[in-house]
């Protein structure tokens, strides 16, 4: 069953590309596996990495490069995906930058990433890369967590990877936000589900932590998904 924000996906950017027989779709980060999955779409990945790049086996096109000063040449996509991507690079508006000059006119620019004023956010800012490995390993039951190639990857928070500012940088690009969408990671319910006493522990400061900042840090919304157009 998708996710609700993989749902939202296709609801709000669905029409840019749906009705195309093969849209084209760069996928910045791509790994393993689609979040924007449409059939008879032609997808280019796009990867820092080399191990993220051959573990991919959708994409038709494979690209080594920083998202950040890549040069797509004469590419034109439908739908530009960074899906937990922006939060790992140290420059966000560049990488949407480059990403938003090869939109065909009504294309779409799909980002999905962490609330990094969340509880989760926070605790994800504030903890070193082995948690994560752990929170990976022992409650995602993700036993290559950590490993080259697989997540939990490093994180940059840039201040310009937040929802507003992602949102403001699109509309700085010329484009229109025409859904901009919260949740809860599947990540808390997995805690709730597996230990219990430490869900319990991390909602409570989340609690104080709202307290405390009237409610400006602490959410219980982890996720945001936002959908720009290409008015062009």
């Amino acid at each position: 069953m998708p996710s609700p924000w993989e749902s939202d996906v296709l609801l709000h950017a669905g029409p840019a590309f749906l009705a195309k027989p093969h849209p084209k779709i760069l996928e910045v980060g791509g790994g393993s596996r689609t979040y924007v999955y449409v059939e008879g779409a032609e997808y280019t990945a796009l990867d820092i990495s080399r191990d993220q790049l051959d573990k991919n086996r959708y994409a038709s096109e494979k690209i080594l490069g920083d998202a950040q000063t890549i040069d797509y040449g004469a590419r034109v996509f439908d739908a530009c995906v960074f899906w937990d991507v922006l939060e790992h690079v140290e420059s966000p508006k560049s990488a949407l930058s480059k990403a938003a000059n090869t939109l065909s006119p009504g294309g779409v620019v799909v980002v999905k990433g962490p609330i990094s004023t969340s509880i989760k956010g926070m605790v994800t800012t504030m903890t070193p890369r082995w948690v994560h490995v752990m929170f990976y390993r022992h409650i995602l039951k993700q036993p290559n967590a950590g490993k080259p190639g697989y997540a939990p990857f490093p994180v940059e928070h840039s201040v310009d990877a937040s929802h507003s500012e992602i949102a403001a940088t699109l509309r700085q690009l010329g484009m229109e936000v025409v859904f901009v969408g919260e949740y809860i990671s599947t990540h808390v319910d997995a805690l709730k589900k597996r230990m219990p006493p430490l869900y319990w522990l991390y909602e409570s400061a989340g609690f104080i932590i709202r307290l405390i900042s009237g409610r400006k840090c602490g959410g219980r919304k982890t996720e945001f998904l936002i959908v720009a157009k290409n008015s062009g």
